[in-house]
């Protein structure tokens, strides 16, 4: 409903953005993680503990980038920010002031 009132593209063509995105969520991205280690800069990585990116898959990303730190957010989702601002906040400056 709220797609068709604000797509330029109107409602027949919400399907077509959906499967882009299911495509997206179940393909994407497609990184091989040796090509992670080329990664130099300072890197923290976050995911939520009940998000769709499983942990492991966090851990991988994590491992593979050289000196970068991971912080599996408890009790947030994919929307971790909004749903642990504080604690994202303080983690992101405890990262920048050591980074």
């Amino acid at each position: 409903m709220h797609y068709g009132r604000l797509s330029p593209d109107g409602v027949g063509h919400a399907d077509a953005v959906l499967a882009k995105l299911m495509r997206l969520w179940t393909s994407e991205p497609n990184l091989d993680p040796a090509h992670l280690a080329a990664v130099s800069a300072p890197t923290l990585i976050m995911s939520g503990d009940r998000g769709s990116i499983p942990p492991a898959h966090s851990l991988l990303i994590a491992a593979s980038i050289p000196g970068a730190q991971l912080a599996i957010v408890p009790g947030a989702g994919h929307g971790l920010i909004a749903e642990r601002p504080e604690l994202i906040s303080t983690l992101i400056r405890d990262f920048l002031a050591h980074a």
